[in-house]
């Protein structure tokens, strides 16, 4: 089943423009949505659960269309928010039988696990908790009502590397129903590096890559060599060029590099984090800056 499609999203603020042609992802498969602070992600998410109004285009999930009042999805759709909507004179456990009493699949036996695991007290009134506490029971609310899709952004805003690996193993396990599937927003590469199975690059309002984890590895590269050198690749095949002094590194087509080496390039497999870097910092001047 397809847990989420997006064909023709449109969102304008001033000074900037949301533009999304199509973007699908099937029940089974996490989708890291990576960009910078202000490319366009929040937006993308507020227009998908229909928090903020769409210029144009259709939203499907599950394969129905989505708005705010699809009482059915919702049941089935798990949503943590950078910023929580939870009211701060309440406790946890108050916020608990309010969920409990709107969600039909509600676990709480897997609430208190996670709860526990997070070290949440739930008799301290929610404004008394950190943020990152915060964050950790807005992911045990949302895994409580047993979802069959999370729409994660920046889940892991403010938890401590502990509470992050945590919870990239609870989405590991989250997934391993084929019935399951996670769009996780976010732009600290390092947590979805392992989890991933699908990265969309989202940059200036405008996707600039969607694709599988494998592809990166398989269809591109990271050529280095000397500075002198770097002309001796066609720009046909570079995606992203940064010039030192010395040296220079660029993203590649894999496929047609062969033909181009030169002795002294190394050729590399990227990382996400590399990729995705070399990809957004793409149409920067090409001199790197000299650090006095």
């Amino acid at each position: 089943m397809i847990a989420l499609k997006v064909k023709n999203l449109t969102k304008s603020y001033k000074n900037f423009k949301l533009e999304i042609p199509e973007l699908t992802l099937e029940s089974g498969y996490i989708m890291g949505l990576l960009g910078k602070n202000g490319a366009g992600k929040t937006t993308l998410i507020k227009c998908i659960l229909d928090l903020a109004r769409k210029e144009s285009g259709e939203v499907f999930i599950f394969e129905k269309p989505f708005n705010c009042d699809e009482t059915e999805i919702k049941q089935r759709l798990g949503v943590v928010l950078e910023t929580p909507i939870l009211p701060g004179q309440l406790k946890p456990k108050d916020v608990k039988e309010i969920m409990k009493s709107f969600y039909k699949n509600w676990d709480d036996r897997l609430y208190n696990k996670l709860c526990d695991l997070f070290e949440i007290d739930q008799n301290k009134k929610i404004f008394q908790l950190s943020k990152g506490t915060v964050m950790k029971l807005s992911i045990a609310l949302a895994l409580a009502i047993r979802p069959d899709f999370l729409i994660l952004d920046e889940p892991t805003s403010g938890l401590d590397p502990v509470a992050r690996n945590q919870f990239v193993e609870i989405l590991q396990s989250f997934v391993q129903s084929e019935e399951k599937a996670v769009f996780y927003s976010t732009h600290i590469v390092s947590d979805i590096e392992n989890v991933a199975d699908f990265v969309t690059i989202i940059d200036n309002g405008k996707i600039i890559f969607s694709s599988s984890r494998e592809s990166i590895e398989e269809d591109y590269c990271i050529v280095k060599g000397p500075a002198s050198e770097s002309n001796k690749i066609p720009q046909s095949i570079v995606l992203s060029c940064k010039k030192g002094s010395f040296s220079f590194e660029a993203l590649c087509k894999k496929k047609e590099i062969e033909n181009c080496m030169q002795p002294g390039f190394v050729i590399e497999k990227p990382s996400i984090e590399k990729f995705y870097v070399m990809l957004v910092r793409r149409d920067e001047k090409d001199e790197v800056l000299e650090v006095l």
